[in-house]
């Protein structure tokens, strides 16, 4: 038998913005007589107001109009082709799947610009609301689309397009009656995605043709110097095409080594139907989103899409133009910069399972498995741009003569640096000391996490009889990985040289769950017939109940003014175990509160742990995910009932109507919790201290309490 399947998708976004009904004026474009310039006068066409972030002090909000209008549409087609052979005591399957995957879209930042205010800048009032009023700014940021290193304004639009094709055979064998075997391959053939304008929108990072000796200088705000050394504005020193002079589509070459093998076995021991043996494995590949180590994740990389941002900035007028008459007429700000591998495999997953079932009598079943996964190759985040250990003196002449908070000189008359000393006390910008000058930061997203996954699993099925049916299933489970999420590697900002540092419990490991669902009929009226059976009879009373743990608590220190010898994060340090200990404070704001750990059991590290020499303990020392959050115990109900439609003659016909509750029961249920050490804490200092860490411990949020839902179906 063949099967041949053609499917064509497609989804159309357009986004635009409305003026809310709070709007005094009744406009979000800049009122006449607004003083703030665009960095590029080619966006003066964008005549929105500019996005703002107000942070720390006061009220904290975000308001953005966004890049809008935005436009997005998503062509998928896919053919399937599946042939199934019973030949024998053999039943073979073959076939492939083809996939033309395209993404057209609008990206770059908003060309409108973006003003943050915040109290921890170096031109703050000490409130940041209190700041935009007063034009105390830390950070303006403005996008524009450029070719040729010219600002066009607006925004680029990329036209990416990928390709998966993938042929398997399997072979189901049934060498005898109580054993058969599955034996099967699949190939996968992908194609990384790419943009296919002309000229491409994709532009790579490649760290091996970057030149120190090319790049740009800074001035002393941290800007760079036209005419001292290549721009991020074009391509050169690193930053290349896509697709043109030998580069590749998409900047990254493919791997080819894609073959995935399956095997399972079913084996009934005693011939007798009522137990089964149970094992396979099997390994899968996959090619990410586009947006994962990929070139549709480099949306808004330079040149063609420009994000720069200005600093420190006292006025609305102090913002101006820094493009005029076809120059730049002014210092350039650095650019960030999304890059990933050259050369890299496809993300993979080996599954493998082993598993007996039984039934007993005839109303039990009872299923007890052991279940693993690897994951290789698996999609992470990591700061290319992180100030190397061990980094001693260096020459840096913008900042000749600067000295620490107590007056001790930290560079010389020449600019020669005690690099460390910089950076743990906060003196510079950490662009000064970073490798490739002239990005603010490059992001590499690239396929060099692992995670490992095994898990015990029991299920039990009985049928009561009368109506009712339940099952109870139970997971132990740990999941370990390096990298949860795929845009974070430690995520925690704090060392990337050694990633391996991270592997820990991961992010969404759930130690245990429990479920039982079940379904009761009820008897009542379901023996009689017509007007009585309709009206009171056809009940049923179906719920889940399930209770599992809760998902680890990452925790991060860091004491105020301080940082790394790499200008980083720290984690804390241990006094004795992080563990679930809960209890009741007396919060001096809300009263009672319900406590989940003891704080006093992390201290803030020592200031002897922020160098980067590589020592025992350097950055802290507590580990990743180091406390398991608040876990769950819920139960949903569901009320139906069933009338018989006397509609579409000939067919069977039903009415449901549907009462459904979620968190049934209406308790409290704990989802999230105040952990880690307030920066004004010492260094050395216990995170429960009674001035600063009010709060620290408590339960901060719930799971939301009961809802209900009604619900009306026909079903014919």
């Amino acid at each position: 038998m063949n099967e041949f399947i053609m499917g064509y998708t497609e989804d159309w976004i357009d986004l635009d913005n409305a003026v809310g009904p709070d709007s005094v004026a009744g406009s979000i474009n800049r009122p006449s007589g607004f003083q703030l310039a665009h960095f590029f006068p080619a966006n003066d066409s964008n005549q929105l107001l500019p996005a703002l972030s107000v942070s720390g002090g006061g009220p904290d909000f975000y308001e953005d109009a966004g890049n809008h209008a935005w436009h997005n549409s998503n062509p998928i087609v896919t053919w399937k082709d599946n042939v199934a052979w019973m030949h024998g005591n053999h039943y073979l399957k073959f076939g492939f799947f083809l996939e033309d995957y395209h993404k057209n879209e609008q990206f770059g930042a908003d060309t409108q610009g973006i003003l943050y205010t915040d109290n921890g800048s170096s031109v703050t009032s000490g409130n940041a609301l209190a700041d935009l009023f007063l034009g105390r700014f830390s950070q303006y940021n403005e996008g524009t689309q450029t070719f040729n290193g010219v600002p066009l304004g607006g925004y680029p639009k990329g036209h990416w397009q990928q390709w998966d094709f993938e042929p398997y055979f399997q072979d189901q064998w049934r060498i005898r009656k109580d054993l058969t075997l599955t034996l099967g391959v699949r190939y996968y053939l992908f194609t990384h995605i790419h943009d296919i304008s002309r000229p491409t929108v994709d532009s790579g990072f490649l760290p091996q043709d970057y030149n120190p000796a090319a790049e740009a200088q800074y001035n002393a705000a941290g800007n760079l110097i036209q005419g001292t050394g290549a721009l991020p504005i074009d391509f050169g020193n690193g930053l290349v095409e896509c697709g043109s002079h030998g580069v590749p589509s998409g900047c990254q070459t493919n791997s080819y080594k894609n073959i995935a093998p399956r095997f399972g076995f079913s084996w009934d021991p005693w011939g007798t139907g009522k137990t089964v043996i149970r094992g396979g494995y099997g390994i899968y590949f996959e090619p990410g989103n586009g947006n994962e180590a990929q070139s549709e994740g480099g949306e808004g990389n330079p040149p063609v899409s420009l994000s720069l941002s200005s600093y420190n900035l006292l006025g609305f007028g102090s913002v101006g133009n820094i493009f005029n008459n076809g120059v730049y007429s002014a210092p350039i700000p650095p650019a960030g910069y999304t890059a990933w591998p050259y050369s890299q495999k496809w993300p993979s997953t080996q599954q493998f399972s082993f598993g007996v079932q039984h039934q007993f009598g005839n109303n039990n079943l009872v299923s007890l498995s052991y279940v693993g996964a690897l994951g290789r190759h698996l999609a992470r985040f990591r700061n290319l741009t992180e100030i190397p250990l061990g980094l001693g003196t260096v020459n840096v002449p913008q900042l000749a003569g600067l000295t620490d908070n107590t007056g001790n000189q930290v560079c010389d008359s020449s600019g020669n640096c005690n690099a460390q000393q910089v950076l743990i006390n906060q003196l510079a910008s950490n662009i000064f000391f970073q490798p490739y000058r002239g990005y603010s930061s490059i992001g590499m997203k690239e396929d060099t996490a692992i995670s490992n996954y095994n898990s015990l699993q029991a299920t039990v099925r009985h049928t009561f009889g009368h109506g009712l049916t339940a099952q109870a299933s139970y997971t132990w489970a740990h999941s370990l990985d390096d990298s949860t999420s795929t845009y974070s590697s430690s995520a925690n900002s704090i060392d990337d040289s050694n990633l391996s540092r991270w592997y820990a419990t991961s992010d969404l490991n759930r130690a245990q769950i429990f479920t039982i669902n079940y379904i009761y009929t009820l008897p009542f009226f379901n023996s009689s017939h017509g007007f009585l059976h309709n009206a009171l009879g056809g009940w049923q009373i179906s719920g889940i109940s399930s209770f599992f743990t809760g998902e680890p608590v990452n925790i991060t220190c860091g004491v105020n003014g301080f940082s790394t010898g790499i200008g980083t994060n720290v984690m804390c340090n241990t006094v004795g175990p992080v563990k679930i200990q809960k209890g009741t404070y007396n919060d001096p704001t809300y009263g009672p509160r319900p406590t989940w750990f003891n704080p006093g059991a992390m201290t803030q590290p020592l200031m002897s742990q922020l160098p980067a020499n590589g020592e025992p303990g350097m950055f802290g020392y507590m580990g990743r995910n180091a406390l398991t959050g608040p876990g769950r115990d819920d139960t949903d109900l569901a009320l139906i009932k069933n009338f018989s439609a006397p509609w579409f003659s000939g067919e069977h016909s039903t009415i449901q109507f549907r009462w459904e509750t979620f968190n049934s029961f209406n308790h409290p249920q704990w989802q999230s919790i105040s952990a880690g050490c307030d920066g004004n804490d010492g260094f050395g200092q216990p995170c429960n201290s009674p001035a600063n860490d009010i709060g620290n411990g408590e339960v901060t949020g719930a799971w939301p309490s009961r809802i209900m839902q009604f619900g009306l179906k026909i079903l014919f």
